[in-house]
């Protein structure tokens, strides 16, 4: 799936991705390709990307906004 981390200033990554853990605001959820449409709020923490070939990527973020579709994840966050 495509996964994309955005700020305000620039996109932290864009990339394919295997799996995303991410900081839900009513818990962490993790997000694999062919997941449901949803859309959550974020809160404080870190959203960890699996690559495909296994290679992990932590960003830490305060906050934001998740919109999850089937082929992509996209993360707004600051």
């Amino acid at each position: 799936m495509i996964v994309q981390l955005i700020t305000p200033e620039k996109i932290i990554f864009d990339g394919q991705a295997d799996y995303v853990q991410v900081p839900g605001a009513e818990g962490e959820f993790g997000v694999m390709p062919g997941h449901m449409l949803f859309i959550s709020t974020l809160k404080e923490g870190e959203v960890q990307i699996t690559l495909a070939d296994g290679e992990k990527k932590t960003f830490p973020v305060t906050g934001g906004i998740a919109e999850v579709t089937p082929q992509r994840c996209t993360l707004l966050v600051e």
